[in-house]
């Protein structure tokens, strides 16, 4: 009976040690570089604004470049966070998305005349005036590709989305023919 109590307590503890470790938080980092010719912070309004061939990149389970001419920022009280980033001027925007179900990633390569918006909360950048889009399936074998234009286009990070208004789509399909025909 001693052994059979002692293999139940065993098999308790692995149970508990298990149901613990599942309910643990998983810590993801993601880092945010700012880049410009001149970066002003605002510390009493905790405002950043940057000017000149400003760089936004951002690493992490997504990677995202934003370039801009000018841009204003919305960091975390404890600035530890980009909360926001308002764009003017033409931005190119690109992104490497988080792999799928399937292992696959997106590249999306941007551009807008007017702008761009970035937030946090909803994981989404919004791209105004005359908005172009490139997406593209990796690994580099896959070669289909996706052209957008529109009047807006909304990335969507969090439901792996990409919507243009007043739009048009083109998409190309290569495949390799037997034969070379």
């Amino acid at each position: 009976m001693r052994a059979v109590s002692k293999v139940m307590l065993l098999l308790g503890a692995i149970a508990l040690a298990t149901a613990f470790a599942g309910g643990q938080q998983i810590r993801r980092t993601e880092t945010g570089t700012v880049r410009a010719d001149l970066i002003e912070y605002d510390f009493g309004k905790n405002a950043f604004r940057a000017t000149g061939n400003t760089r936004v990149t951002i690493l992490g389970t997504h990677n995202a470049e934003l370039r801009a001419p000018e841009l204003t920022m919305d960091l975390s009280d404890q600035l530890n966070q980009i909360l926001s980033v308002d764009a003017t001027g033409p931005v190119y925007l690109e992104v490497l998305t988080a792999p799928d179900d399937e292992g696959l990633r997106r590249r999306i390569v941007a551009t807008a005349s007017a702008g761009a918006a970035y937030r946090q909360s909803t994981q989404t950048v919004v791209l105004s005036g005359q908005a172009v889009a490139d997406v593209t399936t990796l690994p580099e074998g896959n070669v289909e590709a996706a052209h957008f234009e529109g009047q807006s286009i909304v990335v969507d990070l969090a439901k792996s989305t990409l919507t243009a208004r007043e739009a048009t789509i083109e998409v190309t399909t290569e495949t390799d023919v037997p034969g070379g025909q």
